[in-house]
């Protein structure tokens, strides 16, 4: 049966399969769908496995129930237990007083445990016990209590090297993998970069109230010449950023002199692994490209995890990370922009004109 390539699945997020791996992966979650097994999701980060667990959701008999993303890494081990079981305790007059946890909270719906390998022993415990015996114990609680939900679990890491490294219980790990949904990196399906990057435009103009700018054959041939190795989340990054200033040459030349651009289409050089050389240029002067190319490209990655580790440090405080590098305020505005480094949680990037005063 044909799948349309954009998918809806709900209001904000949509399922794009444009591409062979993307329609397979359509089928496998349309089969999964119609089972109540856990799945692991699998996947670079940012390639998008929390939209194909919602697919899944979406197509199952539990899609109008809740669908809850849990981070497991967001949460100290405490939290996570109490976050995930809930919480007992006995109160004045030693009424027992307490609080659902997600699992509880998600009845007859789905959850998704994202970053799952950094989950502590003691929840994944608690986690096999849910899953062989469908009963949760609350914490600082004793009776058992029935908890009808799906689990999935993600992970961008090889779990099997969690197992042997003794980070995630052998049983818990094949109790979760018997169902195994990869989710493919862009690199993999370059064919979509066309496709997902004017929905992604589509969908900012409407949010955002802006004409929508020209994506020209050009641009978009750029585009997929690039590796993308934030994958879905560093291309809207991108698009956020062409929207805001809507310059073409810069957005192409942000790309280009990236490490990840390939200068043919296969692998960036011909197909022989090794960068071309001017005619007559010879082996020394391939050379001495090679060797710029590497050092230009250390620099850069060098001089940009300062930046932002500064910025980290000092919670995006523009002032305090100049002084804490030990440059300009308007250097420090300037190299943030050359840089595309975005604030936590902002929308759209901020443009500074040259007086460093940020554009409106």
């Amino acid at each position: 049966m044909y799948q349309p390539e954009i998918e809806q699945i709900n209001d904000e997020l949509y399922f794009v399969a444009a591409s062979p791996a993307m329609r397979r992966l359509r089928t496998q979650a349309e089969l999964l769908a119609h089972t109540d097994v856990p799945v692991l999701v699998v996947g670079e980060a940012g390639s998008g496995k929390s939209t194909a667990a919602r697919l899944i959701h979406a197509l199952s008999l539990r899609s109008s129930f809740p669908f809850v993303t849990v981070k497991c890494s967001a949460l100290t081990a405490d939290l996570l237990e109490s976050e995930l079981f809930g919480y007992e305790y006995a109160g004045n007059g030693g009424r027992l007083e307490g609080s659902a946890g997600k699992f509880e909270q998600c009845a007859q719906g789905t959850i998704l445990l994202d970053e799952f390998d950094v989950m502590p022993e003691a929840v994944q415990q608690r986690l096999l016990r849910l899953l062989e015996t469908g009963e949760l114990v609350r914490c600082g609680g004793q009776k058992p209590l029935r908890a009808d939900v799906r689990i999935m679990v993600a992970t961008a890491n090889d779990l099997e090297v969690a197992v042997a490294e003794k980070r995630v219980r052998e049983d818990l790990f094949y109790r979760l993998s018997a169902f195994e949904l990869r989710v493919p990196p862009l690199r993999e399906r370059r064919e979509e970069i066309p496709l997902l990057l004017g929905h992604m435009m589509s969908r900012l103009t409407r949010r955002y109230g802006v004409p929508a700018p020209r994506l020209s054959g050009t641009l978009l041939e750029v585009c997929q010449r690039y590796s993308w190795p934030g994958n879905l989340r560093e291309l809207e990054n991108f698009a956020k950023r062409y929207l805001a200033r809507t310059d073409e040459e810069a957005a192409m030349r942000e790309l280009q002199e990236s490490p990840g651009y390939e200068t043919d289409a296969k692998n960036g050089n011909g197909g022989n692994g090794k960068a071309s050389a001017a005619p007559g240029s010879g082996q020394n002067g391939e050379e001495r490209s090679s060797l710029k190319s590497v050092v230009r490209t250390a620099k850069w990655e060098a001089e940009r995890g300062a930046i932002a580790a500064a910025l980290e440090e000092t919670r995006w405080n523009r002032k305090a990370a100049a002084r804490l590098l030990n440059v300009s305020y308007r250097a420090l505005l300037y190299k943030i922009q050359e840089y595309h480094l975005i604030p936590p949680g902002d929308s759209l990037p901020r443009i500074f004109g040259a007086n460093g005063v940020e554009a409106k």
